[in-house]
């Protein structure tokens, strides 16, 4: 009976807010309709949840059977009418934030209160249609109630009812027996992104996702006036023209820091094929990870989404924002885009997250032909993954964009038998994986350069993040930040030289954006930059321990707040040491006003669902 009410609700939403979807065929909303029916079940089982486990207690009390059964229907109608009533209000507040409503609405009351009467007005038919549903639903429990009062049964068949009551709601609350339970942003991964909102209802995201207690910034009259701040003025392109069709290869390698480069980076290296196709590349040796965890690096990299609140982009509330992915922007221009990750299907939502970004193909563990591959925990050794990634890139039709992430070099630091005698130990358990990663990305080149495609392709090759230090120099704040970033063309399409500026993960969609020559540079978050291109900003920014952290030049900025914003500045570490003579320094007003801007424009994008505050709504 519930199913049947929320399947009302969202009838009514999509009814209301059917524009949002005009661009969908019908088989793909009916498909939405079914798969809102598993998020549905779970927000049911997850709001009754504290019912089931009740009625463990009561039925040990025969004589309380009639209080029983009152609680349990007083109960039901309570809690589930609370829902549908926040599902129809969420079904006209959609179109002011284009997403389902999480806990950060609870922020907006203050407002909501203030204007109550007008609302009332405004929204009337509203209110008569919650008290029609929820009326509806009552009328049917007490009906209900009135069949239930002569049901009985002895002690054993009540508490094995209970028990499967218990069961099943463990069942309906996680979405099934996959590996970890649903949460919203499984909803984007079938049948489309664009519908995510219809599969979820507003009680499910109210319970399964938190609040990062954000509030506005107003460093600025306007986030466009932010933006204006931090754009950036660029030199000439260094490319070689592009007379066929380019393909793009993002390759991540696991915890791939850049001190396991050898000098004058690192201490010694523990990467020479990377070191030596860096050498082959347009190579940036200050290269900056936006974030500290696999989850994060897939939005800087592929949508150019900095971290820098507690929780990662795709486990946020915000996860259902509008976003334009690297897959979704090229696949307007005719590209194939796939996603390979060799871990297990579900690991981390990668699969559904690169949906979300794009991409339409995934290939993890249950693609991988050959479970004796398997490393025993995580996934399929780097180097059968890598040579299985190459094969199946020969399948795809050009021009393709494809990710690809590697996972061998991690904890419990596991080597295929064959290597385990060839591959020395390092100063710490990493440094062997490293190695072999690297044996792999070199053996994956190996086959690649035999591929059609492969002279056609811009490579870019970089890490989701950084490991645990060896070297005590990259043991600070912005050292434990600093991953090598090749740009790597067969052809030398982008010119091979060291380029001593910072970049970071959340330039590379502009870079692959200006590389290709494509239009939509409008549809890039502001905090990037091309890496084609000369500039007079080369930064980065990133949260650290609590704080926002500006790096400029040689220079950085860290802003704080307590009750009001505290800023310090300093100097770049000496990992950075070939920082310091590139560029002039900054005054602090520069550095202030640029942070002040970036935390704006994220800060305010993630709350009012506009990333992109130089877009124009006809564009968007």
């Amino acid at each position: 009976m519930l199913l049947l009410f929320h399947f009302l609700t969202r009838i009514l939403f999509w009814g209301l807010n059917h524009g949002h979807f005009l661009n969908q065929k019908w088989e793909t909303i009916i498909y939405a309709f079914l798969h809102g029916v598993r998020f549905d079940a779970s927000s049911i089982a997850l709001l009754n949840a504290p019912l089931a486990l009740l009625l463990f207690v009561f039925v040990w009390f025969k004589n309380w059977n009639r209080f029983t059964l009152n609680f349990t229907l007083c109960y039901f109608a309570i809690v589930n009418s609370f829902a549908l009533i926040v599902d129809l209000i969420d079904s006209v507040y959609f179109p002011f934030t284009g997403r389902r409503s999480g806990l950060e609405v609870i922020s907006m009351m203050r407002d909501v209160s203030l204007q109550g009467p007008q609302l009332l007005i405004e929204y009337w038919w509203l209110a008569f249609v919650i008290v029609t549903i929820v009326s509806a639903f009552i009328a049917i429990l007490v009906s209900m109630k009135n069949r239930m009062l002569d049901i009985d049964g002895n002690l054993g068949s009540c508490l094995l009812v209970c028990l499967i009551v218990v069961m099943g709601s463990v069942f309906l609350a996680r979405g099934g027996l996959q590996a970890k339970p649903i949460r919203s942003l499984n909803a984007y991964s079938w049948p489309k992104a664009e519908l995510g909102a219809l599969v979820l209802n507003t009680s499910f995201t109210l319970m399964r996702e938190t609040t990062s207690n954000m509030q506005p910034m107003t460093f600025y009259r306007s986030n466009l006036d932010a933006y204006n701040v931090v754009k950036k003025s660029e030199g000439k392109k260094e490319t070689v023209a592009n007379q066929t069709p380019q393909n793009v290869v993002v390759i991540l390698l696991e915890s791939f820091g850049l001190e396991y480069f050898g000098p004058p980076y690192g201490s010694k290296s523990y990467a020479p094929f990377l070191e030596s196709l860096s050498e082959q590349g347009r190579f940036f040796p200050y290269g900056v990870a936006n974030g500290r965890r696999s989850i994060e690096a897939i939005p800087s990299i592929f949508a150019g989404i900095p971290s820098l609140m507690p929780e990662a982009f795709m486990r946020s509330p915000y996860q259902s924002n509008k976003i334009y992915g690297l897959g979704e922007i090229l696949k307007n221009h005719g590209y194939k885009t796939a996603f390979f990750h060799g871990a297990n299907n579900g690991s981390m939502y990668f699969d559904d997250t690169t949906y979300r970004l794009g991409f339409d193909q995934y290939y993890g563990v249950d693609e991988y032909p050959n479970t004796s591959d398997f490393d025993g925990q995580w996934g399929i050794f780097d180097e059968p993954f890598l040579q299985f990634t190459a094969d199946k890139l020969d399948e795809i039709k050009t021009p393709f964009l494809a990710g690809v992430f590697t996972i061998s070099s991690h904890t419990p630091y596991t080597l295929p038998k064959q290597y385990e005698s060839i591959i020395k130990d390092g100063e710490i358990p990493m440094h062997k994986v490293v190695q072999y990663t690297d044996i792999a990305l070199k053996k994956f080149f190996e086959t690649a350069k035999t591929k059609a495609w492969f002279d056609n392709t811009l490579f870019i090759i970089t890490a989701d993040h950084t490991s645990d230090n060896f070297d005590t120099r990259f043991a600070t704040p912005t050292g434990r930040h600093q991953i090598p970033i090749v740009l790597y063309h067969p052809q030398g399409h982008v010119k091979p030289q060291v380029v001593n500026e910072i970049a970071q993960q959340i330039d590379i969609p502009a870079t692959v954006i200006d590389y290709l020559d494509l239009p939509e540079r409008d549809k890039l978050m502001p905090f990037g930059r091309s890496l084609l291109r000369a500039t007079s900003y080369d930064e980065a920014i990133i949260r650290e321990e609590g704080a926002y952290w500006l790096m400029l030049n040689s220079q950085y900025i860290k802003l704080t707040f307590d009750g009001l914003p505290i800023y310090q500045e300093g100097t770049l570490p000496s990992t950075f040491m070939e920082k310091s003579a590139s560029k002039k320094k900054q005054s602090e007003e520069v550095l202030r006003k640029r942070i002040n801007a970036y935390v704006q424009l994220y800060t305010n994008g993630l709350i009012d669902n506009d990333h992109y505050p130089h877009l124009t709504n006809t564009t968007q």
